[in-house]
């Protein structure tokens, strides 16, 4: 029986996404941090397939920008506390901006 997902093990890909992802992060002085975000999802749905079809992710950094302001702001202020409904917030992003690539 073949599996549903399959996930190609691009370890040198992942590793160059990375190393970009960390030098917008520290040039920027973490404004880049969407953009980051979103390059690595783009990686992650480009390595995987889900019952034999590709999917993409479609999200793009300036779309994350203000949700990741408030978000890492809210948690800010309360202390870590905001800090779970963020990362769902940030989950849901991921999910509604991924399709499958027909």
């Amino acid at each position: 029986m073949e599996k549903q997902f399959k996930f190609n093990e691009d370890v040198w890909g992942l590793f160059v996404n990375i190393l970009v992802a960390y030098v917008t992060i520290i040039f920027t002085l973490g404004i880049g941090t969407p953009w980051a975000i979103c390059r690595l999802e783009r990686w992650k749905a480009k390595n995987t397939t889900i019952e034999g079809r590709k999917i993409k992710f479609t999200g793009e950094g300036s779309d994350l920008l203000g949700k990741f302001i408030v978000g890492y702001f809210l948690t800010l202020i309360t202390l870590g506390i905001y800090g779970i409904w963020f990362a769902v917030k940030m989950q849901k992003f991921m999910v509604e901006n991924t399709e499958f690539d027909d």
